[in-house]
């Protein structure tokens, strides 16, 4: 059996930012409070930035890099949280239309930010079972219709929000491998519903006073007991992760990693707890922005850019309220084999050296 592997990565960013101090003044936050979460600017989406489109602008990259037409594509898979329309619309199609790829199927998968790890594992499963040889996964996220200084003034992680997308192109023809997978269910399962809209479902129907009150717009529903919880449970899901990934692809160490935390300090703690330098990652939220699951496509596709020492043994991990998870890429050689392209990133932050 044929192992698959990323075959290219490719992204599209808003060309717009907004700096840190225009991002205080707007949420009401004291002055330098983004300081403290090291955010310089976010990508801010232009009236015609939508989930599909920018997904489609990323995943054009991505075929591009991997000298792939869109009709080559057997399957898109959509990880992306927010969407152009509401359900039952899928934001996969709009992808396809956008592409023009009316000889693909697609689907969304819905996980939060974790999805696109679960959409990566998938792909793979799918192009080895031999039902599939190319399989695009793709996030796009435009949060400022959900998220706003409007709705939830003086919230740090609000304003961390931005606009994007980026997509991988699984396949069998790639320099490497996805090696592993795992995840971690969080025990303490009453916090599902936390961070997101309260209205919109069968349980508060998006009419009447849930209109009046914009209840279909997100609002913070996490108590200080919940959130040293989910922290704990976090640390516990990458120790967790980490050991049975390295494990199932036979990593004697970890080259690189590509996580997405809003504090970075309390990742970096526990990745030196496992024996991962600091050095052996890079964060694009303090330059773009929070952008979903996005951001590890965006952190791995950056660094080969940017010609930085990636290696052959990369982990990609992810946590949420309710699951973190880990994957395992292995390169054939010395270096990951990822063909990298992409529109409104500036590399020049994250080029050797700097």
């Amino acid at each position: 059996m044929t192992a698959a592997g990323l075959r290219s990565i490719g992204w599209w960013i808003p060309e717009r930012r907004e700096s840190a101090r225009e991002l205080e003044r707007a949420y009401g936050l004291r002055e330098a409070a983004l300081d403290s979460v090291g955010l310089v600017t976010k990508a801010v989406a232009g009236d015609g930035d939508h989930p599909s489109t920018m997904a489609a602008r990323a995943t054009r990259a991505a075929l591009e890099a991997a000298q792939l037409a869109p009709d080559q594509l057997d399957l898109l898979i959509f990880t992306g949280v927010t969407k152009d329309w509401p359900p039952p619309w899928v934001a996969a199609y709009g992808v396809l239309h956008e592409l023009g790829a009316t000889r693909t199927t697609g689907f969304d998968l819905s996980n939060r930010c974790a999805g696109v790890l679960d959409a990566l594992w998938l792909a793979k499963l799918l192009v080895e079972s031999g039902t599939h040889r190319r399989v695009a996964v793709c996030c796009a996220e435009r949060f400022d219709y959900l998220l706003g200084p409007d709705r939830r003034p003086e919230a740090v992680t609000d304003a961390m929000f931005g606009a994007g997308a980026a997509t991988a192109i699984v396949s069998a023809d790639a320099g490497n491998e996805i090696a592993a997978f795992s995840s971690l269910t969080n025990p303490d399962l009453s916090v599902h519903h936390a961070a997101g809209p309260i209205a919109g479902g069968s349980r508060r129907p998006l009419r009447g006073a849930a209109l009046g009150d914009d209840d279909g717009r997100w609002r913070a529903q996490l108590s200080m007991h919940d959130v040293q919880q989910i922290a704990a449970f976090s640390a516990d899901a990458d120790r967790h992760n980490y050991a049975q990934v390295r494990r199932q692809a036979g990593f004697d160490a970890i080259d690189f990693v590509a996580c997405s935390p809003f504090y970075p300090e309390p990742q970096l703690r526990v990745l030196a707890e496992l024996g991962v330098a600091a050095g052996s990652t890079l964060f694009t939220i303090p330059q773009l922005g929070h952008v979903g699951g996005a951001d590890l496509l965006l952190i791995l596709g950056v660094a080969i850019a940017a010609g930085r020492p990636v290696g052959h043994r990369i982990v990609c991990s992810l946590r949420t309220n309710v699951v973190g998870s880990a994957l395992a890429i292995r390169g054939t050689g010395d270096a990951p084999g990822i063909a990298v392209a992409g529109h409104g990133i500036d590399l020049g932050p994250w080029r050797r050296g700097d």
